[in-house]
Parts: structure tokens; sequence; C-alpha cells
């Protein structure tokens, strides 16, 4: 039997425009935001290898749109696991734009966007 995986804590860091996903202490996973304009978008995020398939980048997701939420501009999405986190979950649907003309491929987006 496998031990249960030790609770994720999502905080904010203002300084960096991170929300970070923390595990036991260290930072495990972020998703990256902007703001311009009294709007904010979420522009990347990254989880690391060895902690995927945890449901982490799902925590950073739910924990960012519920914070940007109260805002009364729509939140941008450019990353490509928070736009598919979003179709996946309808409730946000009214509350954020969708770019997904300005997805950039790259490794870790498409490792971020895989099973998470």
């Amino acid at each position: 039997m496998q031990p249960a995986p030790a609770a994720v804590e999502v905080r904010t860091d203002e300084t960096t425009r991170l929300y970070e996903a923390v595990i036991d202490d260290q930072v495990v996973g972020t998703l990256a935001y902007e703001t311009a304009g009294g709007r904010a978008t979420l522009t990347h995020s990254y989880v690391d290898p060895n902690q995927r398939h945890r449901g982490i980048a799902s925590a950073l997701a739910r924990y960012a749109l519920e914070d940007l939420a109260q805002s009364p501009a729509k939140v941008g999405v450019y990353c490509s696991f928070v736009a598919d986190y979003v179709q996946d979950h309808p409730e946000w649907h009214d509350t954020v734009d969708i770019s997904r003309s300005a997805f950039i491929a790259t490794r870790t987006a498409r490792d971020t966007a895989i099973g998470h």
C-alpha cells in the first residue's frame, strides 16, 4: 500500500506573479499570471515532473480562477492546461476569455497539459 499523497497548499507570490503549489514546504508547481489595465491573464503553468499526475496543476488552476473571479473583468487564459481545465469545468466558462491562438508549443506546455 502506498502512503497517501501529501496535501497541496496553493499560495500567491505577488512579487514573482506566481501561484505556487507547495507540498511539505517545497514548491512543486507554479502558474504564472500578468496584470494590465485591471485584467489578469494566466500565462503558463509548470509542475515538477516527479510530482505530475497528482492533481497539482488542477489545484493551481482552481485556486487562481477562484482568486481572480472576484474581479469584474474576465480572466485571460493563454495557458493550455488552464484552458483545458476550464473546458472540463463549465462553471468557469463565463469567467474567462481563452485565447488558444496565443498558445506557444513548448516542451513544458505539452507536458503540463497531459494528464493533470
